[in-house]
């Protein structure tokens, strides 16, 4: 074997082990960030995010789901909900001692945002120039973090409902429209006032009011005319929607609890009755009997 095969081979292989360092070396340096705590976020029962010029948000976790109590009154976003409680454990990029630190420079000498879980507080400054970190003041230490949370906090009330129309376990009985109604009568569900619609399709429309999610929520905005959808569960518990636009898309608001849910484009067809209804073949099977 000629010196200059040897020579390659050497190369290859310093390449490799080069290689390896650094690997090992973008590993440890992940592992080795610190995190803001070590709190299980499963401890956390009460959120308070203190707003300095805007009105104050309140949740509260009742059994395995969350709910806003103040300003508006609603079931939470779990998506939402799980963005806030990450700042538990979120690494801390860097960490300056706050003796150091001009907070007034920083935006902590009087926090925008300060956010409770529990009691462990969080205050919230701008963000650094370079990487665009947020300054967090938590536990009297300013950490750097990446800012996925600011811009949530700072939004309106209705950003965090959920986007389910109706509780997961609501077993409805009727679908009162503005000019018919869906019965449940004995196992069955039929329309008080005769369309051409099938009883297939009928189990369609009901089944899609019980899985159907708005893409977005917002704050409710009352329209000139108001027409309402109720539902109605076996306990007499009733749901009203007040459908406040159909164009473009379908708009229907909860005037009771302030928000209005934005739904896709193709929503209508599958909720509202009309005879020529054209819902989802793939839906949900014919067979399944729904109650």
């Amino acid at each position: 074997m000629n010196k200059r095969l040897w020579i390659n081979i050497g190369l290859f292989a310093f390449i490799i082990f080069l290689a390896i360092i650094l690997i090992n070396t973008g590993k440890e340096t992940k592992q080795e960030l610190p995190l803001l705590s070590t709190v299980d976020q499963n401890n956390i029962v009460q959120i308070k995010v203190l707003r300095k010029e805007l009105e104050d948000f309140i949740f509260s976790k009742q059994g395995e789901a969350w709910h806003m109590d103040s300003p508006l009154q609603f079931r939470a976003n779990g998506s939402r909900i799980n963005a806030m409680l990450r700042m538990l454990n979120v690494a801390s990029r860097s960490q300056l001692n706050l003796a150091e630190v001009n907070l007034e420079a920083i935006g902590l000498a009087d926090p925008a945002i300060v956010m409770k879980l529990n009691d462990h507080e969080f205050k919230f400054g701008t963000t650094e120039a370079i990487d665009n970190y947020r300054y967090v003041l938590f536990n009297d230490e300013i950490h750097l973090t990446n800012d996925f949370l600011y811009h949530q906090l700072m939004t309106n009330a209705a950003f965090f409902a959920d986007t389910r129309l109706l509780p997961e376990k609501m077993e409805f009985v009727s679908i009162q429209f503005p000019e018919n109604k869906i019965e449940l009568i004995d196992g069955q569900w039929q329309l008080q006032t005769l369309m051409d619609i099938s009883p297939d399709q009928l189990k369609r429309i009901v089944f899609n009011w019980k899985n159907s999610a708005a893409i977005s929520t917002s704050k409710y905005e009352e329209p000139e005319t108001e027409s309402i959808i109720k539902i109605s569960s076996a306990n007499n518990v009733s749901i009203q929607f007040v459908i406040v636009s159909t164009e473009p898309h379908l708009i229907l608001g909860r005037k009771d609890i302030g928000i209005q849910y934005n739904m896709a484009g193709d929503e209508a067809k599958k909720l509202m009755l009309t005879s020529d209804v054209n819902i989802n073949e793939e839906t949900e099977p014919v067979g399944l009997e729904l109650r």
